[in-house]
């Protein structure tokens, strides 16, 4: 009988903070969570767990394809296994060869071609993509889908990105969950959150609801989407009229006389009118951070990433921050503002050669939260596009609009689904995926960095992206080249105390970062001081005639819109409040419709109770080729810091006809 192997320790490169390492046998193609690990302890979520069903399903696309016939865009057209409809099977060098071409065609012209990158997969050689384009000075984009506001307005606040280590929550005298799934978008920060109740710690979560807070929380307040900069604003006001910001946390702050001028003159009823919170409940939440009246360890708050995805998210998280500065809670064990860091903060950077080009001194740059629209009038017109990691048309607002700007440029899609944007492809190349490659990945969570060994081979034709690009790079005039792939990985270590060789038999390191972020109120601005907001900007008016706010929440069972076809079969379903102002109105018989100002999508509607009566909640990243993408119908708007998209602010409503 044949001796069986090891498990391999590898890790998990997708989109998630928590960056857990693995386990893996090959052989029964299973996955499991490395009890050694310091922060994966063990567990790991169902999304990771089901990785072989990705790489093993039938309908992935394992060689590249290049389109003979049909219209690219959105319409649904039947797939046939892994070749789609109007595409047909090509050679790695006939297919790279064409893009070659293409690319040596536009050498004098690179701010007509642009690079779309998103974050489908993290790690050290997946930068390869980045630094091929930034050596042909191609365009880019800047601005954000997810969380720049919240990083724009944490940097503003405390001069870098940072927060205690996450382990810390266990030292907590209380947890405010300011607005953070933590069923579904960091399973270990929930943990840590269930561990610190089961030690005694009680925990309050704030959020217009959907996120199954009830069974994680002892407390649990409701508030109208996007005005968590009132209530925040509401308690330092209480906390400035009680006199109960101390002396030292006073001094730290620059322009206090100012700040504590502006939250004075403040409506304290007028505050908690506009995010829909009683007296009683924001009597609660003062209690929570009042000093003196707290237990001996400070209160933690989480910050989601949710509340900052509205068009003054930015200021929501800012007045958050300076919650947990004013009742003392910053700088301190088991205190903290905890929002996210870096995830390549622990990585160097390595980069691509192209010694025969004079370099782009300035690239053109595309604002991605407005990316359909400013295609349309981009000016020299684009010729070739480069989309990876990202299914763009997805996720951008006003999905449409994105696969029409993607109708007259020469299209390459590196992906390994047929999904909205491969449907919008001229070329699609398929990538090996996680645990067919290998990396060396970050967390925006936790200080460990992990390795992601290749656990398996690539499946038939499937190239990583470093490869590939290394090969295309070598098919230019003048080529663009990569160090060894050896060479990469060692100085995305750099900047670690370790060496290759001992960082892949251990499978992580630990970044030398302290467990209390800005210990003795010491700041990362020049002077030292933490920076507080210099107004509090009112909330937009609402719309007649679209009274309810659509937010398109995070999935639970996948990682964005990697959903499998199957899954996606039928209307999608929504959510309301039985007590919304429109339910009482829907004939639950009749067809029904979700509407914003943009157009409208077929849904099925069923009862929340745990929802804000304004909200409607869909859960996000369905594909709108199947009818179960919401950014179809949702507007461009862009936050008031970090250029990240206000995808929350839509205004909607339910309809019948």
């Amino acid at each position: 009988m044949p001796e069986k192997t090891s498990p391999v320790i590898t890790a998990c490169i997708l989109d998630c903070p928590d960056a857990c390492s693995f386990l893996v046998e090959s052989e029964n193609r299973t996955i499991r969570a490395n009890p050694d690990h310091p922060f994966t302890r063990g567990f790991i979520c169902r999304k990771g767990a089901r990785l072989f069903e990705r790489l093993d399903a039938p309908e992935r696309i394992t060689r590249p394809l290049v389109r003979r016939k049909a219209k690219k865009g959105l319409h649904r057209g039947q797939q046939i296994g892994p070749v789609p409809e109007g595409f047909e099977p090509i050679s790695w060098d006939n297919a790279l060869e064409l893009i070659a071409e293409k690319l040596n065609r536009l050498a004098n012209q690179p701010e007509t071609v642009l690079h779309v990158r998103g974050h489908g997969y993290r790690g050290v050689l997946a930068q390869a993509s980045l630094n091929f384009f930034e050596a042909l000075g191609a365009s880019t984009t800047h601005g954000s889908l997810c969380d720049d506001a919240g990083i724009e307005a944490c940097i503003r606040d405390f001069g870098a990105l940072d927060h205690n280590d996450p382990l810390d929550l266990l030292n907590a005298g209380r947890i405010v969950n300011w607005g953070k799934d933590l069923k579904r978008s960091s399973p270990h920060t929930g943990l840590l959150v269930h561990e610190a109740r089961r030690q005694g710690t009680p925990v309050l979560t704030i959020s217009p609801g959907g996120d199954g807070s009830d069974g994680w929380s002892d407390q649990v307040l409701r508030i109208r989407p996007g005005t968590d900069r009132f209530l925040a604003a509401w308690v330092m006001h209480q906390l400035v009229a009680r006199n109960c910001v101390a002396r030292e946390v006073a001094q730290a702050v620059a322009g206090w006389e100012f700040f504590r001028e502006l939250l004075r003159d403040m409506d304290a009823e007028s505050l908690l009118r506009t995010c829909d919170v009683d007296i009683r409940q924001a009597e609660e939440l003062l209690e929570w951070y009042t000093p003196g009246k707290a237990p001996a360890n400070p209160t933690a708050t989480l910050i989601g990433w949710g509340l900052q995805r509205y068009r003054f998210g930015g200021q929501n998280v800012r007045f958050i921050n300076a919650l947990a500065m004013l009742s003392g809670n910053i700088g301190r064990t088991g205190g903290g503002a905890y929002f996210n860091i870096a995830s390549g903060r622990n990585l160097g950077r390595w980069r691509a050669a192209s010694p025969g080009r004079s370099g782009v001194p300035s690239r053109r740059s595309f604002l991605l939260p407005t990316l359909a629209w400013d295609l349309e009038w981009a000016d020299p017109p684009l010729e070739f596009i480069w989309i990876d990691g990202h299914n763009v048309v997805n996720q951008v607002p006003d999905s449409p609009a994105m696969a029409k700007a993607l109708q007259r440029p020469f299209v390459v899609c590196v992906d390994a689904f047929f999904n909205d944007t491969a449907r919008c492809a001229d070329v699609i190349l398929p990538p090996a995926l996680m645990l067919e490659r290998e990396d060396i990945v970050g967390s925006c969570l936790h200080h460990f960095v992990n390795h992601a060994a290749q656990a398996v081979l690539p499946r038939d034709e499937c190239r990583a992206d470093y490869d590939i690009l290394c090969d295309l790079g070598a098919r230019l005039t003048p080529p663009v080249s990569f160090p060894e792939p050896e060479k990469c990985l060692q100085t995305g270590l750099s900047l670690l105390q370790t060496d290759l060789e001992s960082f892949r038999a251990r499978g992580f390191s630990e970044a030398p970062h302290p467990s209390v972020a800005f210990a003795g109120l010491r700041f990362a601005h020049p002077d030292g001081l933490y920076r507080v907001p210099a107004s509090l900007d009112p909330e937009p008016d609402d719309d007649p005639e679209y009274p309810l706010r659509l937010l398109s929440l995070v999935r639970g069972s996948f990682m964005h819109s990697q959903i499998p076809e199957n899954e996606q079969q039928g209307l999608p379903r929504v959510m309301v409040s039985p007590d919304s102002p429109e339910f009482s109105e829907l004939d639950l018989a009749d067809s029904i419709y979700l509407a914003t100002p943009l157009g409208r999508m077929a849904v099925h509607v069923q009862l929340d109770e745990t929802l804000h009566p304004q909200v409607v909640l869909i859960r996000r990243d369905g594909w709108v080729s199947l009818g179960h993408g919401p950014n179809a119908i949702i507007e461009p708007h862009v936050t008031d810091m970090g250029d990240c998209a206000a995808l929350y602010s839509q205004c909607c409503r339910l309809e019948n006809r």
